[in-house]
């Protein structure tokens, strides 16, 4: 299927392409004269080139570098070399130079413009036209990816061409040097102007920072000695502060638990680490002895006995001297925390004291270094500003050329323009392109019917068949020439055989046995075509007869010489029998019923009942009856006798009647539901149909002995018959 496509697709291509063949090869042979005119009037041009490359910079060594804002190897700094080049003030450079040399190849045509005296502004303008003139033929080129650059310059004259360019380079090299030159001669003048005023500062900052030292007695830096800011002695005194502070609460811990031991000795509280020692133990231990003593002889005496007296009085006195040494202890311990305690405080208020030392010192040590910093500023400043002065000065008298040629421009002997091979082989091309465009072009605006196809895709219709257009009928019986008769072998008579059998094989379960011939408009052939085809019906056998219902312009009486006389309108309105309005033709087994005296409503007398009694009267009597009716898009004859027969065919004139007019006949005939039995394409110009069409019709006629003879093929047709697909069909 998608080879059917192919060719169909190919085929209409080339369809378009024969039909539009003159319009396509008037176009294409204009566009090629006239590029062919206009490249033969036009004068020779020559290009010079010269090759140059922009390296790096000489400046670099000098450490130049912060006087130029961008980068000298980037990207953008190339665009912007290459604008530069193309720049109207290099071409007045240009211009300057030409004239200094008094170079006169390229000044020469305008020396017209150069002699008399003029004001400023006048010579002014004449300078920027020909600096105008000196850039139109400058284009610059830069080789990729590298710093090889061609100066391409054109000319109508070689010598002048070469000139150019080269002058080009030298004015752009200069340029560039004086741009340089220029930055640092203002480099130095700045550093000039900064130099004095930076040391002025360097003195005032080292002035101040001497005041200072002195009045505050700072001996060494704080950058380089951190002893005066006394961070180790902060650090030694609160570690004493620290350590006091543990003796007091050590101090007065133990004094606060002998004290409450001493408040009560005999409590079962642990005994205080002060009362541990010999003393107390011997105390404790001559205690235990004596109350083991005196449980000892209670057991023996009573509490009178002077042993127990005596014993008790041990005790007594041993309680006492125990007191004693507690009191002592205390007392002791006492002093202790008191000693501990005012040691804290003395600390406490030396470490205050010096830490308000360290504070005051080091806020003069950062005033200090504020005021060492800006003179370490002021200083390294103007070291620099110094240091680029000395290298600046230098450079004044260092050439940077870090543009240089590599070839000079040549004179060109052989013209660039114009290339004529070239160009009419590009006009060519660009005439096939305009040729097809055009053609197609035309094809689109062109909405007529001219193929069969057409009438499938648009009408949505059978196609019967096409009537190729024949040559004028002979003058002295125009009005009686049929062609199936005259010429019996010819292509039309073959065409309306053709069309007959399509007409008897239109409908599926039976032959339509009455036919409505009728066209959307005037003028489509459609009393021609329902004559013909009721001539080969009756030369096929059948027994015809041939209507004329088409009141408004009646011709069927006149291609048969029938006289005028009763006729259709006759039968309809009641008067006449249908032996008296029936005529035989001098073709066999053909029968006519002319139209008849005109009525007054055709449409009413056409639409009645007895029109229908009368089709199906002479379906008794007649195989075939052919109606010849009035075209449809201006009268309603036709839709009213549609429901009476068995079939319409619709003729339409090839290329003439637009489509949407044979559209709405059509659409009209579906709207009453009518048997549409197809459409007949008139008048096909066979020639310019296509091949499929040239070769079925046009390729073979008849010659008088009835035989076939094939007709010579032309070249076209030979090569399209070799083209593939072509002429195929689903």
């Amino acid at each position: 299927m998608e080879n059917v496509d192919q060719a169909l697709d190919i085929g209409s291509i080339l369809r378009v392409l024969i039909k539009r063949r003159w319009v396509i090869i008037g176009v294409f042979i204009f566009i090629v004269v006239l590029r062919m005119i206009s490249s033969y009037r036009e004068k020779p041009a020559y290009q010079a080139t010269a090759t140059i490359t922009i390296e790096k910079e000489n400046a670099n060594m000098l450490s130049l570098q912060a006087l130029f804002s961008s980068d000298p190897y980037g990207f953008e700094y190339y665009q912007t070399q290459y604008k530069i080049l193309e720049s109207l003030t290099m071409a007045r450079r240009v211009l300057e130079k030409l004239r200094a040399a008094k170079n006169d190849n390229f000044l020469q045509k305008h020396a017209a413009k150069n002699t008399g005296k003029r004001d400023v502004a006048e010579q002014a303008a004449v300078d920027d036209m020909l600096a105008a003139n000196i850039k139109w033929g400058l284009k610059v080129m830069p080789e990729k990816n590298s710093r090889v650059v061609y100066i391409h310059y054109e000319a109508e004259d070689p010598v002048a061409a070469a000139t150019l360019a080269n002058t080009y380079v030298e004015a752009y090299i200069e340029y560039a040097y004086e741009t340089k030159l220029e930055a640092v001669k203002n480099a130095v003048k700045w550093l000039n102007d900064n130099l004095e005023t930076e040391r002025k500062k360097v003195e005032e900052a080292e002035l101040a920072r001497l005041t200072y030292k002195q009045e505050y007695g700072i001996v060494a830096d704080a950058l380089t000695d951190p002893e005066p800011i006394a961070v180790p002695q902060l650090a030694e005194l609160s570690a004493q502060v620290a350590a006091a502070e543990q003796a007091r609460a050590d101090a007065e811990t133990r004094y606060k638990q002998a004290a409450a031991f001493a408040d009560n000795p005999t409590m079962r509280a642990p005994v205080p680490e002060a009362f541990k020692k010999e003393l107390f133990q011997n105390f404790r231990s001559m205690e235990e002895g004596l109350v083991q003593r005196r449980e000892e002889l209670s057991k023996k005496y009573d509490a009178d006995h002077p042993k127990m007296l005596d014993i008790q009085g041990q005790l007594a006195d041993l309680q006492a001297k125990k007191e004693q040494e507690i009191k002592r202890v205390v007392a002791a311990l006492n002093d202790a925390y008191a000693r501990a305690l005012a040691k804290e405080n003395s600390l406490n208020e030396e470490l205050a004291a010096q830490k308000k030392k360290a504070l005051e010192f080091n806020q003069k040590a950062v005033e200090y270094m504020g005021l060492r910093r800006d003179a370490l500023s002021a200083q390294d400043m103007y070291s620099i500003l110094l240091k680029k002065f000395k290298e600046i000065s230098v450079a004044e008298n260092v050439k940077m050329d870090n543009i240089r040629f590599i070839d000079k421009a040549e004179v060109p002997f052989i013209p660039i323009r114009p290339r004529r091979g070239r160009d009419i082989v590009l006009a060519c091309m660009f005439g096939c392109l305009c040729a097809f465009s055009v053609a197609f072009f035309l094809e689109y605006l062109d909405q007529g019917i001219h193929l069969p196809e057409d009438i499938k895709n648009h009408l949505h219709i059978p196609s019967l068949g096409i009537i190729p257009l024949s040559g004028e009928p002979p003058a002295d019986g125009a009005e009686h020439y049929l062609e199936t008769i005259n010429a019996p072998r010819s292509q039309s008579s073959e065409s309306y055989r053709g069309i007959r059998t399509s007409i008897l094989f239109s409908l599926a379960d039976k032959e339509p046995q009455s036919i409505l011939v009728t066209s959307a408009v005037a003028e489509e052939g459609k009393t021609t075509t329902a004559a013909n085809l009721a001539i080969v019906m009756a030369q096929y056998g059948y027994k015809v007869v041939l209507i004329d219902s088409d009141f408004h312009r009646p011709r069927v009486r006149k291609l048969f010489s029938i006289p005028q006389e009763e006729g259709l309108s006759n039968l309809l309105v009641g008067n006449k029998e249908i032996k008296d309005a029936l005529f035989e033709t001098y073709v066999k087994n053909l029968y006519i019923i002319p139209s008849g005296p005109i009525p007054p409503n055709p449409s009413e007398i056409l639409g009645s009942k007895r029109m229908q009694i009368l089709v199906s009267q002479l379906k008794l009597r007649f195989n075939k009856i052919i109606i010849d009716s009035s075209p449809i898009v201006p009268l309603s004859d036709s839709l009213v006798m549609a429901k009476s027969v068995d079939g319409v065919v619709l003729v339409v004139k090839a290329g003439k009647t637009p489509r949407k007019v044979v559209r709405a006949a059509v659409e009209k005939f579906e709207g009453i539901n009518a048997p549409i039995l197809g459409a007949v394409l008139n008048s096909v110009d066979i020639k310019n149909a296509g091949y499929y069409y040239s070769r079925q019709y046009y390729g073979y006629s008849y010659g008088m002995d009835g035989q076939h003879r094939k007709k010579k093929k032309s070249t076209i047709e030979k090569i399209k018959r070799n083209i593939p697909f072509f002429g195929r069909r689903a």
